[in-house]
């Protein structure tokens, strides 16, 4: 009958279900362990970058990122800037999204040196060192030229008007604050470990 065709195929899916439970349960605990061992991945080589990072002589230069003496801007957020046609402007205005962090610069890190380029140029006028744009542009060709090579994932740039702290307008009077002129001395105190360093 019916019904009774129906009881056999629940009996037959309940004699199933253990083993279901144990495959599901075994697959289970295979995704747990590849997952672990992918963490386990990921900590073993941000271990090994931190190294490299110090090796480099990255911790000279710690301290002033970590301290916000010195912001080091997204050579990515450069080169996109220069691509929508932006002019650059003093650090306190900038978005967030345009600097690297200190972690993101230790990721970065491999055998050839420090994720960090540091731009030397004059500024064009007293109050802003590139009005129109000009230098912006040849900087971000050059920049994208770098980071097409993929041995270069990510690359922190040291552009003096972006990544120390400015004057914002001081023609109307909007100078750096106690905090930030602490802060602006400190990132000029390290320009010698910025422009000499040897990684």
């Amino acid at each position: 009958s019916m019904r009774s065709h129906a009881y056999a195929a629940l009996a037959a899916l309940c004699r199933r279900v253990p083993k279901l439970l144990a495959a599901d349960s075994a697959l289970a605990t295979e995704l747990d362990i590849a997952r672990k061992n992918q963490l386990l991945l990921k900590m073993k080589v941000q271990v090994w970058r931190g190294k490299v990072w110090r090796s480099h002589g990255g911790g000279d230069l710690a301290p002033v990122l970590k301290g916000g003496a010195v912001a080091l801007v997204d050579a990515r957020w450069i080169v996109e800037h220069a691509e929508a046609g932006g002019i650059v402007t003093h650090r306190q205005a900038l978005p967030k999204e345009a600097f690297l962090s200190l972690s993101s610069l230790v990721e970065a890190t491999d055998n050839y040196g420090l994720p960090i380029a540091a731009l030397s140029y004059p500024w064009l006028t007293p109050s802003h060192p590139d009005p129109l744009g000009a230098n912006l542009s040849r900087v971000a060709k050059a920049l994208k030229a770098l980071l097409s090579d993929p041995s270069v994932p990510r690359l922190g740039v040291f552009w003096d008007f972006l990544s120390l702290h400015q004057h914002p307008n001081p023609a109307n009077g909007i100078m750096r604050t106690e905090e930030e002129n602490a802060l602006f001395k400190q990132g000029l105190a390290c320009l010698g470990t910025l422009y000499s360093h040897q990684h």
